[in-house]
């Protein structure tokens, strides 16, 4: 019961970040209903409509927003999961939670697992009704690519926190490597490296290609991809595996 309640009072907290949340969320929403208005046609929006209304500069504005709904798990994971353990520590609220006989791993577990509840509610929430403003309709699969981005990079992130200040930055930084590792080897730019060598790279990096494999499937309305579900959320497993060990270890 003390984790629980502490873990929503972590929620009010940082109610500015769930704040920000919603309002990307609603911008994500007004540039979906625009684009509607200027170009919506039967089941798609007209690209050159929007060209020939606001030039390159609109059209840029709309494929930004198209490709950024798609990473709004990702931004509600690590702006939620950011400081769930590091901050307390340097406030030293740690300390004091942790005098009571509990464990540390059990009790931050429970904040992690509240927060990525309200990230995944957040990312189910938007991404259908992006789609039925921009497109009127809704595609399914939206739930397993959001539970996807968020155990994945939520899990990073908590890791992260256990170690340093700078979780969310490292995430970020980490999954932009991450994309731009998936890419040199889908690529065959990284052939000359030894197999052992990439496989252990990509092992340790988050799991960008089952990620782009979810996103692909669920863009084209194809069947879901479930190993590259399982990939990404056993990576996220793993990551929350390793900090719940250390933060059992660490000292407060």
């Amino acid at each position: 019961m003390i984790a629980v309640r502490t873990a929503l009072m972590w929620l009010v907290a940082i109610r500015r970040r769930i704040l920000l949340l919603l309002m990307f969320a609603a911008a994500f929403l007004l540039a979906a209903a625009s684009a509607r208005m200027l170009a919506g046609t039967a089941g798609h929006v007209d690209l050159d409509r929007i060209f020939e209304v606001g030039g390159p500069t609109l059209a840029s504005v709309y494929l930004l927003a198209g490709w950024m709904i798609g990473r709004f798990p990702l931004i509600a994971a690590i702006v939620l999961m950011a400081g769930v353990f590091s901050d307390e520590r340097a406030s030293g609220l740690a300390r004091l939670h942790l005098s009571r006989p509990v464990s540390p791993a059990a009790f931050y577990g429970v904040r992690a697992l509240v927060l990525a509840t309200l990230a995944i509610l957040l990312s189910v929430l938007l991404l259908p009704a992006f789609d039925l403003i921009l497109l009127g309709r809704t595609q399914p699969g939206t739930w397993v690519l959001a539970v996807a981005w968020i155990v994945a990079y939520g899990g990073v992130t908590a890791a992260l926190s256990v170690w340093t200040r700078a979780d969310a930055w490292i995430a970020l930084l980490l999954a932009g490597l991450a994309t731009m590792w998936h890419a040199l080897r889908a690529g065959g730019i990284l052939d000359a490296v030894p197999v052992g060598g990439r496989q252990f790279v990509t092992l340790v990096m988050p799991p960008h290609g089952a990620l782009l494999a979810l996103e692909t499937a669920f863009a084209q309305m194809r069947p879901v991809p479930w190993t590259a579900f399982l990939d990404a959320c056993l990576y996220g497993v793993v990551a929350l595996l390793i900090a719940a060990f250390t933060l059992e270890r660490r000292e407060i």
